[in-house]
C-alpha cells in the first residue's frame, strides 16, 4: 500500500506540473493510474477495498501516510542534493 501511494502521489504531482486543462489532466492521470496498478500488480477494486479498510482505521492510515510523506520528502531531498 505504501509503495503504491508513493508512486500515485508522485504521478499526481507530475501531472499537475504539466499544467494541462482539467479534462486532459484527468485523462493523463488515468493512464498513469492504470500503469501504476499494473506495476504494483493490483486491481482498482483491490486498491479501493484496501483504502476503505484503512479509512475505517485512521490510526493505521496515519502511519501509512507518514511513511509516504517521509519517503517522498527523502526522495526530494536526494534529488535536490543531486542537482547541486
Amino acid at each position: 500500500m505504501i509503495s503504491f501511494l508513493i508512486d500515485l502521489h508522485i504521478a499526481e504531482a507530475a501531472v499537475q506540473n504539466l499544467r494541462l486543462k482539467i479534462d486532459s489532466s484527468r485523462v493523463v492521470f488515468e493512464v498513469e493510474n492504470r500503469f501504476l496498478l499494473q506495476k504494483h500488480n493490483i486491481t482498482d477494486s483491490v486498491f479501493l477495498n484496501s483504502y476503505n479498510y484503512y479509512l475505517a482505521r485512521p490510526e493505521q492510515l496515519e502511519k501509512i501516510y507518514s511513511a509516504v510523506v517521509d519517503s517522498i520528502s527523502l526522495r526530494q531531498s536526494l534529488l535536490n542534493e543531486a542537482k547541486k
